[in-house]
């Protein structure tokens, strides 16, 4: 048991009363000398008056010899468990929002091949046109709506990055420029066209999905400077 930080305690819940040791020592039906001693951690108050205090004082006789309130340290686990259990909700927030991307992922990437394998079968451009503007409108809004709320990148495995960007772009561009080249030549198109035609096609794709990833990333990070700059 620390007699001084009883003492100093003591002192605390004194002068939060706005009382003097005299003042409080003619309460107590004790000396001014007493308090003094009582404050100091010289002596300490008989079991009869540390009752009579702690009820004058409204705290618990445990509190005074534990020196300090039972609220502030219940103030303080509650912020910590508050904190842990913030944490925890980040943290299932995150697997929720990776689940809904893979999710999303999978699902765009089934829906592209289909329209590939559809363009492939039967040759004509105009029967996977729609689904394809249907694909792409989707896609863009889902993104969107992932990028506004700061999640897009928290839920990504990849970090966005000019090379990854770029290496997603090519990569998506290469197997429709590649589907297009062969939906040309069946259509009956001439190898050098359909090929001439097919690298256009990847390079404007190519170009336009490196900038709307890019775009994507620079709203991500303008985001995140702004909730943690503002904090």
């Amino acid at each position: 048991m620390d007699t001084k930080r009883i003492g100093e305690f003591l002192k605390t819940l004194r002068k939060e009363k706005g009382l003097t040791q005299e003042q409080l020592a003619e309460i107590l039906l004790v000396s001014g000398r007493t308090i003094s001693r009582w404050e100091t951690g010289t002596n300490m108050p008989d079991l009869s008056i540390l009752i009579q205090m702690a009820e004058f004082y409204a705290v618990d006789v445990k509190e005074i010899l534990d020196g300090e309130r039972k609220s502030g340290n219940m103030d303080k686990e509650l912020k910590e468990t508050l904190s842990k259990v913030a944490d925890y909700n980040k943290l299932e927030k995150e697997k929720v929002n990776k689940a809904g991307n893979v999710a999303f992922g999978l699902a765009f990437a089934v829906c592209a091949a289909m329209i590939v394998i559809q363009l492939l079968m039967v040759g004509e451009l105009a029967i996977v046109a729609g689904e394809t503007v249907v694909l792409l409108v989707g896609g863009v809004a889902y993104i969107g709506v992932m990028t506004y709320n700061g999640v897009w990148e928290t839920g990504s495995r990849f970090k966005s990055t000019p090379f990854t960007d770029a290496l997603i772009a090519v990569l998506c561009a290469g197997v429709f420029a590649a589907a297009l080249a062969i939906c040309y030549i069946r259509l009956g198109t001439a190898i050098s066209e359909a090929v001439h035609s097919a690298l256009i096609f990847f390079v404007g794709i190519a170009l336009v999905g490196f900038g709307v990833l890019r775009t994507l990333a620079y709203f991500s990070r303008k985001r995140k400077n702004k909730k943690y700059g503002g904090q």
